[in-house]
């Protein structure tokens, strides 16, 4: 489908759903962040909550603003799906943006919960976007069950496990990584596909640990494991100290000496050696290891992206061929005109000239062609 005639499909659905919505509903929805926010690389982060009571030592949304409590976000599933249809960078259906629940709250709180399966049912039902949700909570069969019947066995689960030795100090009011486990193997035994999410590495920890981790994630039934790194803020890197935490392991992988950090900035850590170590056990163990969440959440909505298909993972929704003639033409029904296309390592690069929204051509041309784009700007 041509851009042109994306954009007019996601026009008419907008009406559709807008239809069901009161005026006040609408507008009450379009003034909403989420008709706003451009994706980040993992998609559209939808929020089912704001704050988290777990007040997990490594979490940084402390540090952004959020409070250790939860409330359920002020959107209707309805809404929610109307305000994604009116933000300019969404694009709706299988090959669009991706959904990511979770980034900043627990989807599956005991007060969240039912919000969180009302939102998922809307999108599976209005948008048919690739949904995924990371969660540290118990997910019962009865959960699972709903979870799998409202996405047809496609939504994609990230459970959180990091520690086992020092979950009770690291997490205070997270359910028990044994817990977590259960969590694994009830969605599994509904058709889902649960991944393990070992994220945030932890220098000096995650070394010891993660292959009891993945022992234990495949035990219950794991498909494979995310293993993701680790940023951290000067309240981080304290409160880690204080639960006796040796920070010095983490203090010389950072990407700036700690005087240097200021108060409330997330800063990196290295931890890619330790991923690469993850990397081989997981294969070792016959598990799937992917290096990003997003494609788990396109592998368990059958699709296949060019970093995929380079892997060796063909699924029955694949990239299209990249034809530099075929880049070009997209831009330019754009209005934009590209000075150079490169192509390399499932990676598309563009080099533009003239005013345009970088965020949104990156969004329409991973669409079209399921691959990570970069807009760059150069003079004429």
């Amino acid at each position: 489908m041509s851009i042109r005639g994306l954009l007019e499909e996601k026009i008419k659905l907008r009406d559709t759903v807008g239809f069901l919505l009161s005026e006040s509903e609408r507008v009450f929805a379009v003034r909403d962040f989420h008709a706003k926010r451009p994706p980040r690389p993992c998609g559209i982060t939808v929020h089912t909550a704001i704050g988290c009571i777990y007040q997990c030592k490594y979490c940084y949304i402390y540090d952004m603003g959020f409070k250790r409590e939860v409330k359920p976000y002020p959107l209707t599933g309805l809404q929610l799906v109307y305000a994604l249809l009116s933000n300019k960078y969404f694009i709706p259906g299988l090959r669009g943006t991706y959904l990511a629940i979770g980034s900043i709250s627990e989807p599956f709180h005991p007060l969240i919960v039912d919000k969180t399966l009302e939102y998922v049912e809307c999108f599976y039902r209005y948008l048919n976007n690739p949904v995924q949700f990371s969660t540290k909570a118990y997910i019962n069969k009865q959960v699972a069950v709903k979870l799998a019947n409202l996405s047809s066995k496609r939504i994609s689960p990230l459970v959180t496990i990091v520690t086992l030795s020092e979950s009770r100090n690291l997490e205070p009011y997270a359910p028990s990584p044994e817990k977590r486990f259960e969590s694994i193997r009830n969605m599994r035994e509904t058709g889902l596909k649960p991944f393990l999410f070992l994220r945030p590495i932890i220098p000096g920890l995650t070394e010891r640990e993660y292959k009891e981790i993945i022992d234990l994630a495949a035990e219950y039934g794991a498909i494979g494991v995310i293993a993701g790194g680790l940023r951290v803020t000067k309240r981080i890197l304290r409160e880690l100290r204080e639960i006796g935490v040796d920070t010095s392991i983490i203090h010389k992988r950072l990407e700036i000496p700690v005087e240097k950090m200021r108060e409330g900035v997330q800063y990196d850590v290295y931890t890619s050696d330790i991923k690469a170590e993850i990397s081989d056990y997981v294969r070792h163990k016959g598990l799937l290891f992917l290096p990003s969440a997003c494609m788990a959440n396109l592998y368990t909505h059958n699709i296949s992206c060019w970093k995929m298909r380079l892997m060796g993972i063909e699924l029955s929704e694949k990239p299209r061929e990249i034809k530099i003639e075929d880049v070009k033409s997209t831009i330019e029904d754009l209005g934009v005109r590209a000075q150079r296309i490169v192509f390399s390592s499932g990676e598309l690069k563009v080099y533009i000239t003239g005013k345009v929204d970088s965020k949104l051509l990156s969004e329409i041309l991973r669409s079209s062609f399921l691959t990570c784009t970069t807009i760059i700007s150069v003079k004429e």
